[in-house]
């Protein structure tokens, strides 16, 4: 997994560590760090969005 060459790496791993996403969606949330526009909200929205989309996966293929 690339890391993220920013002053703010440290802040970006706390945030990688606080929801449990898999390694594709936190590569997603890297890509997003690196844009120039990328802010810490945005970085938050995204990381919830992507969590709750694995969550609901996982629901529909555990009913399955």
């Amino acid at each position: 997994m690339n890391t993220c060459n920013s002053i703010n790496s440290l802040a970006l791993g706390k945030l990688l560590k606080k929801y449990k996403l898999t390694p594709k969606n936190k590569q997603k949330i890297i890509l997003l760090a690196q844009r120039k526009t990328a802010t810490w909200s945005a970085l938050h929205r995204q990381a919830r969005k992507l969590e709750f989309q694995q969550t609901v996966t996982q629901q529909q293929q555990q009913q399955q």
